[in-house]
């Protein structure tokens, strides 16, 4: 309960809330992915949601149960949602019955040209971002080989469409019921023109990516500069946690703090910097920095917070587990990108 991932989470008034919420939902369970969002929730938006319960308690408590249910927030976060992409500009099938009506084939070269432009604009980003990181994962400091990562999943790209947000159950929706609005209009925003952008990439070695993406661990984005030239961040590893399906409310979150590895069953990762040669420990501090920020700007705090947010949940709701068995490798990078040299005089990157 005390592990430092919780922290900013757990209050008096949070478990005061949840008891109440608990009692109204007639201390009957709840998915646990309904669960780690309220235990996770902006604590504004708690209370609204306990105030909307109190007033209709019936039609809310299966319109909670509903739009998490069919939302499948972590589902699309963990790009379990659709079949493994084939190309940069693939589209999610999940959303195909919901954003791609039928189309005449006359339509289909504007399409294709559209497609054209997306992987074109994926590559240049992707190749902007390996010289931004100088060849290096921001995490280990390890040179090529590199992956060009996304933070926010390249998969639900087409989620944010004006058209895509009229369907009730689309993950935006969702997110704006147990975080305020301004945070998450800041969260996509940051991500609503275009994911092919340098705000939403980094390098990581290959193995560091795959721990990402099955939320192994999370990055916490803490400060900014004034001039946006570097940016810090925190290293947590995220434990397994066996929850089971469905939880009472009520039930306190028990993430046991790791400190220098993640742990799954008989298997064990853990991660070195390999200018340092130490092992990177939870709450370690990684630094990126550019030196042009126009040209090679940073990764958007707004995107790495909804990653921190996002990934903690998906942790409480054990709903990254099989990605490993599900995918061989990695749609969501650009391992085939150049590998091109860049000198530089100092990392763009390290880990303090």
């Amino acid at each position: 309960m005390d592990a430092p991932i919780l922290k900013e989470f757990v209050s008096a008034e949070r478990v005061e809330l949840l008891s109440q919420l608990d009692h109204l939902f007639l201390e009957q369970p709840v998915s646990r992915e309904l669960w780690a969002c309220l235990w996770l929730s902006d604590l504004e938006k708690l209370r609204n949601i306990v105030d909307s319960v109190i007033n209709e308690p019936q039609v809310q408590r299966v319109y909670l149960r509903s739009m998490v249910e069919n939302g499948n927030l972590v589902k699309h976060w963990t790009q379990r949602s659709c079949s493994r992409l084939n190309s940069a500009a693939s589209t999610p099938c999940s959303l195909q019955a919901v954003v791609q009506p039928f189309a005449p084939a006359a339509s289909s070269s504007v399409a294709h040209k559209q497609n054209e432009q997306e992987i074109i604009r994926s590559q240049r980003e992707a190749d902007l971002c390996r010289e931004r990181d100088c060849e290096q994962c921001v995490v280990t400091q390890a040179s090529s080989p590199v992956e060009v990562a996304h933070i926010f999943p390249f998969t639900m790209r087409y989620l944010q469409s004006s058209k895509a947000r009229e369907n009730d159950y689309n993950p935006w929706n969702v997110l704006k019921l147990f975080w305020t609005e301004d945070r998450v209009d800041r969260w996509f925003q940051a991500v609503e023109p275009t994911t092919e952008t340098m705000k939403n990439l980094f390098c990581l070695a290959p193995s560091v990516h795959k721990y990402h993406k099955n939320a192994y661990f999370a990055l916490k984005p803490v400060e900014m500069s004034e001039d946006e030239t570097r940016l810090s961040l925190q290293f947590y590893w995220l434990p397994r946690i066996n929850n089971p399906p469905e939880m009472r409310i009520s039930t306190k979150p028990d993430i046991p703090p790791i400190i220098d590895r993640r742990e799954n069953d008989s298997k064990v990762v853990k991660i070195w910097n390999v200018k340092t040669e130490k092992k990177i420990y939870s709450q370690d501090q990684i630094i990126m920095k550019t030196i042009d920020k126009e040209r090679f700007p940073l990764p958007d705090p707004a995107i790495l917070d909804m990653q921190w947010v996002l990934h903690v949940i998906t942790t409480m709701s054990g709903g990254a587990e099989q990605l490993e068995e599900q995918y061989e490798d990695d749609n969501d990078d650009y391992p085939h990108a150049a590998m091109i040299r860049y000198d530089c005089d100092e990392d763009a990157s390290m880990l303090s």
